[in-house]
């Protein structure tokens, strides 16, 4: 398993144009892209696809054709090579993604200061008990709701598996996720949260618990020239 993460701030009109990157997009994606309006928003949805293009080379590193990025009717993106499994995540400033040989899941949130006792409504009892006592809210909102949504992303199902359907218990050295009717293929999920990006929270969720120490950082402009001279 490896996670990577690359900052978009210093991207602009000026020094990246997206459109010479096509090839390497998914029809999907491309018209994703065309119906923003905002040249952000547009970036960081292009340099997803783009940061699994550039990885999958690296991976594979005789082989040097992109791989054909496909969504499930749910949305998560997946490609035709089961063994080379990976999900991807953006945010502000920051687009991070994982890859491993089983299905994972990753989230990504910058720490707005939000009602999260309006939102924690819509988790399981559990949680909105944790979240009364909790004494940093904002912290513990965050972690759970990054843990949450990568669990999600796992499974990829969507928003079709309730908030309220499972619940996680958050301690300093083990963090737990438990189903109140288990009917899903897989009987347990391993998660952990990366706590190295200042007001952005960062979790991942897997089948085992062999998790990186660290996470890759790239530059973008290290890796695209990378893509078009391959």
């Amino acid at each position: 398993m490896k996670i990577y993460a690359t900052n978009i701030k210093n991207l602009n009109e000026l020094n990246f144009d997206y459109k010479i990157y096509n090839y390497f997009l998914s029809n999907q994606t491309l018209c994703k892209v065309a119906s923003y309006k905002n040249y952000k928003d547009r970036v960081r949805t292009i340099i997803s696809e783009l940061l699994i293009q550039y990885i999958y080379i690296q991976y594979y590193q005789n082989n040097f054709n992109p791989i054909m990025i496909q969504r499930n009717k749910y949305g998560k993106p997946y490609c035709h090579n089961t063994g080379f499994q990976f999900n991807i995540s953006h945010a502000g400033n920051w687009v991070v993604a994982i890859i491993d040989t089983n299905q994972v899941g990753i989230d990504i949130e910058l720490m707005a200061d939000i009602d999260y006792e309006s939102l924690i409504s819509m988790f399981h009892f559990i949680e909105e008990q944790q979240l009364k006592e909790a004494t940093d809210k904002k912290e513990y909102f965050y972690k759970l709701w990054t843990i949450k949504e990568a669990v999600l992303k796992n499974i990829g199902k969507g928003m079709n598996i309730p908030l309220n359907s499972f619940y996680v218990l958050l301690n300093k050295e083990i963090n737990s996720v438990h189903f109140k009717e288990n009917d899903l293929n897989y009987s347990e999920f391993y998660v952990k949260t990366f706590d190295i990006l200042e007001n952005y929270k960062l979790s991942v969720c897997a089948l085992h618990s062999d998790f990186p120490e660290s996470i890759n950082f790239l530059e973008p402009l290290q890796f695209l020239p990378y893509l078009l001279d391959s």
